[in-house]
């Protein structure tokens, strides 16, 4: 009995004791992707009894009984609370907090931070949120990402960069591109646009001085810093993508060529001769020409009216008013569509591969991507890149981190010269766009002239002419028929970086990258001598530095080398923890050095006289030469080295989760610096205060649980360039042998200063929760006030003829900008199958010219035509002077005196809001220039939904808007000038008579009041000032991922993913593209000209991702 009593009471304990405490199992992973999640805190609610999930998501916990409640909770991903009732797994799936708001960064603090305590704004884009653009780059995925930037797709042509201008305009001849950092190192020699895109795992952005302060004489322009991926702790990961796109130029303005025309005629409506030069039907001469044509009237001897055929074979009978543009092209000479000629059907392919993985020792992650494009400009070439990525961290010893990171691109360009190309003067910057000058050429040729005829030879015509019609034409087809080109570069961005915590309280931090680029363009012009069309009209043919058309070869060999190295010392202490304080004080101290060593070299050599059959090489050549470059430069064969180093302090204080400072300074030496030795110190400091953590107990913290109020001030510097301050020769041959040397126009200056822009900025970021519904359930969001002043900007003014130059760099400028810019994202429905999330960013400024030292206007030289350009205080930068159209009958002349008299106001008359004169149909036209359009638009905003359905179709797509930016027009200006753009066959009525009347629409590119033609022709007016404004549907995707159908456990993703770009644009501009600008890249003045710049592309693209 004794035994039977201890057996039941022995069995009755165990039962006991598995009803107290048993254990539980179970996975957590990622409602985003499924992907486990490491490192989770798994906690039994109301005790200390917890765990951690491993590399694999996975954790294993003993529980007291079946009542307890398991607390699943990581930074960044929205706790979760399960009942363990009698389950004995418990699996969950955690989804991001869009609340929390505690995203650590980077950029702009130099270390690793909590979003939520900083004093500075720093924007963050995840790679994942990032667009998979048809041109695979970084440049073109951040358009209308960024709140308050302004990054724009200024050219179509595949390779080129875009337009970034983050906040505030801050110096001249520096240009607005910002600092590019890659994991921590500058990227001082490849372009943006050649990194890949997949690799991405975020990127974080500081716009201006007052957060980019501890970048010193580099950082005035903002930074933006591009995390690659790296391996995570768990099982390798493997993830495939290939995509095909075609591309098509935009024609949002229905830009063409008249179809209708006013030329001499037969009876039967072919187009011929007059009298005077044989009266016959035209053709095409053996050269591709036509010869003879003539306008249907022309005017005679002191402008009285010439008979029918008389006269009108000059360019200027387009005045006389009685040729109106209303004959078909349906006789001899045909109408023909140039741009469907020339714009094509291009295409775009991109694939990658990255295969990862990592545990808590070690991580690593390799990529591979390709993107091969083809040109849609007569598919005259393609563009292909390769990237291979390593990015390898593994832990050494304890506490002591190792990182390397490789990336290798490798690119080959064989777009041709004037369709495309890759090569130029100073291109090796990465700061100009490709080779287009053949668009130009195109666009001014008469549509009756037919690009693609040959000749009887079989070979292509340059110069399609007839007679005063099409003089600066150019046909794309001879540049595709006698151009090569074959550019070649490669990269390396070569990252190494030692982290060592010795203890809690310190670290160092090491870091090492190389940024290597060489490239080799090449052009060849191929002997054109037995060309018909360049022997007639010689000396017309395709070349630079050739003397006739023999034909040449041109090599621009860059070279690129950027080195970058940063060590940082940090002390961190708690004080409370540490040392037992009562205040929850924490301090971090920051001591660094930067040291950055960039040598630029070009050499360009070219040889002339080409044979006419293969081997064609530069061997084959009769002559060669090292070629002269541009002013500021001595020869083609050219070295730039230019190093610069700093110091940086930086020193925080925060008080628990109620606030914190930081103050610190930069001082950095450069050898482009005045004197050599003197530093530049760049102050900085910020404050933030979170009043939600004085309410976080109270129910007001259920309404607003995140709110922060932000106040920072900073100085940032652009250095001078590498040889501004030191006096250059130019080199210049005398006779055959002897050299001589002479200063050049602009003379240097020893003492020229760093540019300092000196930034405040105020903001807040918060939280509200709107609802507990699932509509609205919270407004997250972040705005900022800005104002800024850029002094000592260096540009040329005049000089004394004692200094031996015209002009001299000066710290000669002040500028001011000012903006606002703000961010809101909400999540709009959230449920267990739907998600809808919005986010909306949103941006406002102006830079204006404060003052020139002398007080002179200053003239800048556009890369745009012949646009004026003009810097004047008190106006903005990049204002356009031209002259203004007349408007009213009493409009004045600089002197205030009427133009028109009272008693002559009969003579004029009001069409389409113009003055127009009724004898002669001229638009009148002021006699003196004035600001007609700034190019800089009021704002720009960026709306972006994304829609969820049960993780298995995704929806998202983002509209741009850009509000009351300017263009100028100079494509219509030039079309303008012999007659050929479509507005011409558009009627207007004019002293009571109506029709499609050439005089009125050619006034605008001729008349200034007193001249109908001279001084007005080609110069800057109004009339070609177009809005700009635009809302476009900048991207649209849909995605389907089938492996949610599948049981196949390995297979994470199988996604099939169609995507559209710039498929609509909303806007009042007439030309090919509102976004296009033909200036410099980047320039902070050269902006606002569209002038035969291509279009950017409408693309349609289908993608498969593969991810296990």
């Amino acid at each position: 009995m004794k035994k039977f009593l201890l057996l039941c009471f022995s069995f009755v304990f165990v039962l006991s004791a598995w009803a107290q405490e048993r254990v539980i199992t179970g996975k957590v992973t990622s409602a985003e992707d499924g992907s486990a999640l490491p490192g989770v805190n798994v906690v039994v609610k109301g005790t200390t009894n917890g765990t951690v999930t491993d590399a694999d998501g996975k954790y294993s916990l003993s529980v007291p009984s079946s009542s307890a409640n398991l607390q699943f909770s990581f930074i960044g991903l929205k706790s979760a609370e399960i009942p363990v009732g009698e389950r004995s797994v418990v699996d969950v799936q955690l989804a991001l907090d869009v609340t929390q708001l505690s995203e650590v960064v980077v950029t702009g603090s130099g270390v690793a931070t909590d979003k939520k305590k900083l004093g500075i704004a720093v924007e963050s884009v995840a790679g994942d949120k990032l667009p998979q653009t048809p041109t695979a780059s970084i440049d073109q995925a951040l358009i209308g990402k960024i709140a308050g930037a302004q990054i724009s797709s200024v050219s179509g042509n595949p390779g080129d960069p875009v337009n970034i201008l983050l906040r505030g305009i801050n110096t001249i001849q520096g240009g607005t591109k910002p600092m590019i950092i890659v994991d921590g190192a500058q990227l001082g020699a490849t372009d943006i646009n050649s990194l890949d895109l997949s690799n991405v795992d975020r990127i974080e952005v500081v716009q201006g001085a007052a957060s980019a302060s501890i970048y010193g004489a580099q950082g005035a322009n903002g930074v933006i810093q591009i995390f690659t991926k790296k391996g995570k702790a768990g099982k390798i990961s493997v993830n495939f993508s290939s995509s095909y796109s075609e591309n098509t130029f935009l024609n949002v303005g229905n830009v063409k060529k008249a179809d209708l025309h006013p030329y001499l005629t037969d009876a039967n409506n072919n187009i011929v001769a007059p009298a005077s030069a044989g009266g016959g039907i035209l053709a095409y001469i053996p050269e591709g020409s036509i010869e003879g044509i003539s306008y249907e009237f022309g005017g005679g001897q002191n402008g009285s009216p010439s008979p029918r055929g008389v006269g009108g074979a000059t360019r200027y009978a387009v005045q006389d008013i009685r040729n109106i543009a209303n004959k078909p092209y349906n006789a001899n000479l045909k109408y023909y569509d140039h741009f469907n000629q020339v714009f094509q059907t291009g295409s775009t392919a991109n694939n990658s591969l990255n295969i990862s993985g990592g545990n808590d020792k070690s991580d690593f992650s390799i990529s591979v991507a390709n993107n091969h494009t083809v040109s849609p400009v007569l598919k005259n070439g393609t563009i292909n890149r390769s990237n291979l990525t390593a990015n390898i961290g593994f832990e050494l010893v304890k506490g002591l981190r190792i990182r390397s990171i490789t990336q290798a691109i490798y690119t080959k360009n064989d777009l041709k010269p004037r369709l495309g190309a890759a090569g130029g003067f100073q291109y090796g910057r990465g700061n100009s766009l490709g080779d287009i000058g053949g668009v130009y050429g195109f666009l001014n040729t008469s549509p009756f002239l037919d690009l693609t005829l040959k000749d009887p030879d079989g070979n292509y015509s340059f110069y399609q002419t007839a007679d005063f019609l099409s003089v600066n034409s150019a046909n794309p087809y001879y540049y595709l028929q006698y151009t090569a080109g074959d550019d070649r570069k490669i990269d390396i961005l070569q990252n190494f970086e030692a982290n060592y915590t010795i203890n809690k309280f310190f670290e160092v931090n090491a870091k090492y990258g190389i940024n290597y680029r060489t490239e080799n363009a090449k052009w060849t012009f191929f002997n054109q001598s037995q060309n018909r069309n360049s022997f007639y009209y010689r000396p017309n043919y395709a070349g630079i530095y050739a003397a006739d058309n023999t034909g040449e070869i041109v090599n621009w060999n860059y070279q690129n080398t950027f080195q970058n190295f940063l060590a940082n010392a940090y002390f961190r202490t708690d004080l409370q923890e540490d040392f037992g304080f009562k205040l929850p004080i924490s301090l971090s101290t920051q001591v660094g050095f930067d040291y950055r060593k960039k040598v630029y070299q070009e050499y360009t050599t070219y040889g002339t006289e080409l044979p006419l059959q293969p081997p064609i090489n530069m061997a084959s050549t009769k002559t060669q030469a090292v070629a002269s470059l541009a002013d500021g430069i001595i020869t083609g064969d050219y070295i730039e080295p230019f190093i610069t180093y700093g110091y940086l302090v930086n020193q925080k204080i925060e008080y628990g989760d109620f606030g914190g400072i930081t103050a610190g300074f930069r001082s950095d030496w450069s050898s482009a610096f005045g004197g050599g030795a003197t530093p530049a110190t760049f102050p900085h400091g910020d404050i933030h205060v979170l009043p939600s953590t004085f309410w976080k107990s109270s129910s007001l913290s259920e309404l607003m649980p995140y709110f922060k109020i932000r106040a920072s001030y900073g100085e940032a510097g652009i250095q001078p360039g590498a040889f501004d301050r030191y006096p250059v020769l130019n080199a210049a041959g005398i006779g055959s042998s002897n050299a001589a040397y002479t200063y050049q126009t602009t003379v240097r200056n020893p003492n020229l200063k760093v540019e300092v822009s000196k930034e405040f900025e105020v903001g807040t970021d918060f939280t509200v929760n709107a609802g507990k519904g699932a509509w609205f359930s919270a407004i997250n969001g972040s705005f900022s006030y800005w104002s800024r002043t850029s002094e000592d900007v260096i540009y040329r003014v005049p000089a004394p003829p004692s200094t031996g130059g015209i002009d001299q760099l000066n710290n000669a400028i002040n500028l001011s900008s000012h903006g606002i810019q703000f961010s809101i994202s909400v999540p709009v429905y959230t449920s267990n199958n739907l998600k809808w999330d919005f986010t909306t960013n949103w941006g406002s400024q102006i830079s204006m010219v404060d003052a020139i030292r002398g007080g002179a206007d200053i003239i800048l030289t556009s890369n745009a035509g012949s646009t004026s350009l003009v810097l004047t205080p008190g106006q903005p930068i990049g204002q356009v002077y031209g002259y203004k159209a007349l408007t009213s009958f009493d409009a004045r002349d600089i002197n205030g005196n009427r133009y028109i008299a009272p008693s002559d106001e009969n003579l004029y008359e009001i069409v389409n809001g113009k003055v127009t004169k009724k004898s002669d149909y001229q638009m009148q036209f002021a006699d003196f220039q004035v600001p007609v359009m700034n190019p800089n638009p009021d704002f720009n905003a960026s709306f972006i939904n994304s829609f969820n359905y049960k993780d298995f179709i995704n929806l998202s797509f983002q509209f741009d808007w850009i509000q009351g930016s300017k263009l100028y027009n100079q494509t219509k200006e030039w079309m303008y000038r012999d007659g050929i753009h479509g507005d011409f066959t558009k009627p207007v009525t004019i002293n009571g008579q109506t029709g499609a009347y050439v005089a009125y629409w050619s006034s605008a590119y001729y008349n200034l009041w007193g001249s109908t033609r001279g001084a007005g022709n080609n110069a800057t007016k109004d009339f070609f000032v177009e809005d700009a404004s635009f809302l476009r549907l900048r991207n649209v995707s849909v995605a389907v991922d089938f492996a949610r159908f599948t049981k196949i456990q390995s297979l994470k993703k199988l996604q099939l993913v169609l995507t559209g770009r710039n498929l609509l644009t909303f806007t009042n501009y007439t030309g090919y593209d509102p976004e296009i600008s033909s200036g410099s890249v980047n320039s902070s003045f050269d902006r606002g000209v569209d002038h035969s710049t291509l279009p950017n592309t409408k693309s349609y693209q289908i993608g498969l991702n593969i991810g296990f």
